[in-house]
């Protein structure tokens, strides 16, 4: 059994035209890279479906936003925190959690991003704040999370009404197109080049939702690792049964 360990930069369109062009990587070879596994949230790395078009768009409607404060809401896995780190490069906005905000901070950039808001209920008063200085400076706040604003009930009436007033932006369940491509861009975080006959089968036998996608290239990766195999289908059909698929 061959392995390849290699080191370079590549865009995810440059992974699809390789794949398109017949890279021919074979069932009992793998390709590994010797990077960081950190996710890319780079904007040539983001891939657009009909599952995240409207959300997309209105992101990159900024500044001409209809309020100065958005939430993208959506399950795990969607593409919230990439598309959030898109506006967070293209805002030159500052990224914080409140667990530690610093309001000198938030006034001095104006354009704030928070994710995963909603499991900071402790800090909720620090939001409530948050959300009327960027209003008082006529800046911008985004936020994720992954659920509507609109239907928490947070103890604080004034920061409930200021949640219903922000602009919900859904990214609905991946489509066919998207979820193949999250499977891509997985594995391509773990600097793995796929073969598309795992993908098939992955998308076949999966309950096909991104966090549910995370959570078996996750486990399927480890199993590689530990039994120091490729990453092929019978080694993704021994994870399903280990998971009871």
């Amino acid at each position: 059994m061959n392995y390849y360990y290699i080191t370079f930069e590549f865009s995810i369109e440059q992974f699809f035209i390789d794949i398109d062009l017949n890279l021919d990587l074979k069932v009992e070879k793998q390709l590994y890279f010797d990077i960081d596994d950190a996710p890319s949230f780079v904007e040539d790395n983001f891939i657009i479906s009909s599952s995240n078009q409207n959300a997309t768009d209105y992101i990159y409607k900024w500044p001409n936003w209809a309020s100065n404060c958005v939430v993208l809401f959506g399950e795990s896995g969607v593409g919230k925190s990439h598309l959030a780190n898109i506006w967070h490069n293209k805002a030159q906005a500052l990224k914080v959690t409140l667990e530690n905000i610093d309001f000198k901070d938030v006034q001095k950039r104006k354009n704030i991003l928070i994710d995963d808001f909603e499991l900071y209920s402790n800090k909720y008063n620090d939001l409530f704040h948050i959300i009327n200085l960027i209003n008082e400076i006529n800046g911008y706040l985004l936020m994720t999370s992954k659920v509507n604003p609109a239907s928490l009930s947070t103890g604080i009436k004034d920061l409930d009404s200021r949640l219903r007033n922000v602009t919900p932006i859904k990214i609905d369940r991946p489509d066919d197109f998207l979820l193949e491509a999250i499977i891509i861009k997985l594995f391509s975080d773990k600097r793995i080049l796929i073969d598309d006959r795992v993908i098939k089968y992955i998308l076949k036998r999966s309950n096909r939702s991104a966090s549910e996608l995370i959570k078996l290239v996750n486990i399927i990766n480890n199993k590689s690792m530990e039994q120091k195999r490729a990453i092929t289908v019978p080694l993704v059909r021994d994870v399903f049964s280990d998971v009871g698929y």
